[in-house]
């Protein structure tokens, strides 16, 4: 599956003092949530996300997706100059100090890759909405020969949360929440997992191991 931004895209991966950045890649569960697997309600009486209730029946379901891995991406500095959002405003006095800072987002015509694991046939909507602003993108899905294979490398990104055995070694982390994300990882025995053309992908499940 390809995956061709249409809007500008942003969600904060770091912030460095007045700087949001998004780092260029698509995390698996927000990919989940984006194309209608899952579902999370409006309102949240408190700041506490409900990966294992939402997400962990999709393993059931035998659903799965990887991480989305940039093949062309480039970023866009924005400034922002603001008010709070809250939503009883007092007026007091100004102390000329509005609430200001930059956002580092992805440009349109962006494109990212990924893979989907299905136990049944699935259809895919041609548009999904992404990131903080809801962005529109594009689809691109083309099925592909998938065989039950061992590996000991695999040049995707991963999510270190679903994986059954955690790489040894690994050649980039993406410490972004709500999990990590590595990618070029090794093990130092070969695994049970999928292969697709030259690719190797390891089993994996969401938030294994977490309750």
């Amino acid at each position: 599956m390809q995956i061709e931004l249409e809007d500008y895209l942003f969600f904060a991966s770091q912030e460095k003092g007045k700087v949001a950045e998004t780092a260029p890649l698509l995390h698996n569960y927000a990919l989940a949530y984006a194309l209608g697997w899952s579902t999370s309600p409006y309102y949240h009486e408190e700041q506490k996300p409900a990966y294992a209730e939402q997400l962990c029946p999709l393993n059931e379901a035998g659903l799965y997706i990887f991480p989305a891995s940039p093949l062309k991406v480039s970023h866009c500095l924005m400034q922002y100059n603001t008010t709070s959002e809250a939503f009883l405003m007092i007026r007091e006095q100004s102390t000329g100090f509005p609430n200001w800072g930059y956002i580092k987002c992805i440009r349109p015509e962006s494109r990212f890759e990924t893979y989907v694991l299905s136990h049944h046939p699935i259809s895919f909507s041609k548009r999904i909405r992404l990131g903080k602003w809801m962005s529109l993108a594009r689809l691109e899905v083309q099925e592909a020969a998938l065989e039950r294979s061992t590996g000991s490398r695999c040049d995707h990104l991963v999510n270190v949360q679903d994986l059954s055995l955690l790489p040894t070694y690994f050649t980039s982390l993406y410490n972004v929440l709500p999990t990590r994300l590595v990618k070029g990882a090794e093990w130092e025995e070969a695994i049970q997992g999928y292969r697709v053309g030259d690719l190797f992908f390891p089993e994996a499940s969401f938030w294994r191991g977490k309750k």
